[in-house]
C-alpha cells in the first residue's frame, strides 16, 4: 500500500520472509522444501492465505507469456 509513496517502479513482498527471520513461524519440513511444496505447508498452516494463493498461477502464466513475447 505504500508502494506509490516510494516512487518505486517495482515492490516485493517479504512479510513471509520477516515471520520466519522473527521465529513468528516455522519452515517446512526439509522433505517438503526439497520438493518444492513449501508454500503447501504454509497453506495448510495458514489456511486464511488461500485467496492470495488463487492468483499465484494466472501471476505465473503472465510471466511466461511475457518471457515468450521478448525476442
Amino acid at each position: 500500500r505504500n508502494l506509490p509513496r516510494l516512487g518505486a517502479v517495482v515492490g516485493i513482498g517479504v512479510g513471509g520472509t520477516f515471520d520466519y527471520i522473527a521465529g513468528r513461524v516455522p519452515r517446512a519440513p526439509a522433505w517438503m522444501r526439497r520438493m518444492g511444496l513449501e508454500w503447501f505447508y504454509r497453506l495448510a498452516s495458514q489456511p486464511w492465505r488461500w485467496r492470495r494463493m488463487l492468483v499465484l498461477p494466472a501471476f505465473g502464466w503472465k510471466v511466461l507469456v511475457q518471457a515468450m513475447r521478448k525476442p
